[in-house]
């Protein structure tokens, strides 16, 4: 019998609900496949607008109007609810999948990023286990979650 995707994570997932504003660097190294889009006619910024749904030790999932595909390199700006803090991220796109269609009929996509910085520093050099509170943690968690899911899940 096949796992869930559950079962198949090393680490658990916090909700959050935090919006993320995100762009696909060019990446000078490889070859570039040039086509004219419709937003490059149009001059769009080519910063797209998403609000998280989890976050892990090394990992974050939000939803997007913006279809992402496997491999796409990202720069995010998550902007912590109910402050001016924002965090600075770079990952890699693990997953994309098609969502419903929004009452606007316009399309709706949930994206996984596996995080390779935060503000500047290696998320996967950040990973620790918290002897006191029992949970694996992070650089990442810690700035987007600060305390909290620690001490929910105090022993008591």
């Amino acid at each position: 019998m096949e796992q869930s995707i559950e079962n198949k994570r090393k680490y658990p997932r916090y909700e959050t609900d935090a919006k993320i504003k995100f762009r696909i660097p060019y990446d000078f190294t490889a070859e570039v496949d040039f086509k004219i889009t419709e937003e490059m006619i149009e001059g769009r910024d080519h910063t797209y607008i998403g609000f998280s749904k989890n976050i892990s030790v090394h990992g974050l999932s939000f939803e997007s109007p913006k279809r992402l595909e496997t491999g796409d390199l990202l720069w995010m700006d998550l902007h912590l609810p109910k402050s001016e803090q924002v965090v600075f991220m770079q990952g890699e796109v693990c997953w994309c999948k098609s969502l419903d269609s929004s009452m606007e009929g316009k399309p709706r996509f949930q994206a996984g990023v596996q995080i390779a910085k935060v503000d500047g520093l290696d998320v996967e050099q950040t990973v620790y286990f918290d002897k006191t509170y029992g949970v694996v943690w992070s650089e990442l968690l810690e700035r987007v979650l600060g305390g909290f899911a620690k001490i929910s899940r105090k022993k008591t």
